[in-house]
C-alpha cells in the first residue's frame, strides 16, 4: 500500500528516477450458491397440558462467496444476497418479514488449505441470518477432498460457537468422509463424497416467556460433489436430532425432535 503513495509523491516532486513495480494482485475466486433448508420440528407440550406442536419451514438463501489468497489459506467473504421462505406450516408472511432484514448479511473467515473454515464471524446482518450460520461454518468439505482416492476415509471435527443479541448457540460435529469415486453431477462428472456425522448442540436465548435453553444430539448422512480442481459443487445432507428443551415458565424440561434437510447447489 505504501509503495504507490511514495511513488506518487516522488513524481509530484519531479524526483522519480524509475517506474515502481506494482504490488502483486492476489488471485480471487467468486462462487455463487443456493442453500435450501427444510426444517421439520415436533415438540411435546404435555407439561403445559397440551399435545404435540408441529412446525414445518422451508427457506432458500442465495450466497456470493469470494475467496482471496492470503497467509495461511484463502480469506472468505460470504454475502447473503437474498433469502426466501418457500413454505411454512403457519405464519409464512411473518417469517418472511423477519428474514428480509437478513439480506446483505456478510460473514468473514479463513479457508485453510484443507478446506476448513476458521474464525467465521458475522460482520453485518439481521437475526434471520443465523439460520444459515451453522451451515456456513462447515460449508466446504474438509480434508483436501479432491486429492483422495476411491475408498479412502477420514474424519473431521467442527466446533462452532455463535453469540448475538438474541442469545448463544454452540455445536460440535464429528464427520466421517468416504471418497466414493467419480459420479454424475448435473451434465458433467464430479468426485463424490459420502458422509456420516454425529452432532451435539446447545443454545439459549431470552424471549417473552423467559429464558429458553435447548440441548440436542443427532446423527446425519450426506452426499457431496467436488470438481477435480477442488471447487465445491454442492450436495445434500440430512440431520435427525433429539432435543431437550427448558423454559423458565415450564414446570419441567420437555422433549422435541428436529428433522433438517440441507441442499446446496452451485449457480
Amino acid at each position: 500500500m505504501f509503495a504507490p503513495l511514495i511513488a506518487t509523491a516522488a513524481l509530484a516532486g519531479g524526483i522519480a528516477t524509475s517506474t515502481p513495480t506494482p504490488a502483486p494482485v492476489s488471485p480471487v475466486t467468486t462462487l455463487k450458491y443456493k442453500v435450501s433448508l427444510a426444517i421439520n420440528s415436533v415438540v411435546d407440550l404435555s407439561v403445559f397440558g397440551a399435545g404435540e406442536q408441529k412446525t414445518i419451514v422451508a427457506m432458500s438463501g442465495y450466497f456470493t462467496m469470494t475467496l482471496k489468497d492470503t497467509t495461511g489459506g484463502r480469506a472468505l467473504t460470504a454475502v447473503l444476497d437474498s433469502v426466501h421462505v418457500d413454505s411454512a406450516s403457519q405464519g409464512q408472511e411473518l417469517i418472511q418479514a423477519a428474514v428480509d432484514s437478513s439480506k446483505g448479511s456478510t460473514w468473514h473467515g479463513l479457508v485453510t488449505p484443507r478446506g476448513k473454515i476458521e474464525g467465521l464471524t458475522l460482520a453485518t446482518g439481521g437475526s434471520g441470518a443465523r439460520q444459515f450460520e451453522s451451515v456456513l461454518a462447515g460449508f466446504f468439505p474438509s480434508g483436501s477432498a479432491a486429492t483422495r482416492k476411491k475408498g479412502e476415509t477420514w474424519v473431521d471435527t467442527l466446533s462452532y460457537t455463535s453469540t448475538s443479541d438474541e442469545g448463544t448457540s454452540a455445536a460440535n460435529v464429528v464427520t466421517t468422509y468416504t471418497a466414493a469415486g467419480e459420479g454424475a453431477y448435473g451434465t458433467g462428472k464430479a468426485l463424490v463424497l459420502n458422509t456420516t456425522s454425529v452432532t451435539t448442540s446447545s443454545s439459549s436465548q431470552t424471549g417473552p416467556q423467559g429464558e429458553v435453553a435447548v440441548e440436542g444430539a443427532g446423527r446425519g448422512v450426506g452426499t457431496h460433489y467436488v470438481a477435480k480442481d477442488g471447487t465445491y459443487l454442492g450436495g445434500n445432507s440430512t440431520l435427525d436430532s433429539d432435543l431437550q428443551i427448558t423454559v423458565t415458565q415450564a414446570p419441567a424440561p420437555f422433549p422435541g425432535k428436529l428433522h433438517t434437510v440441507i441442499t446446496i447447489a452451485s449457480l
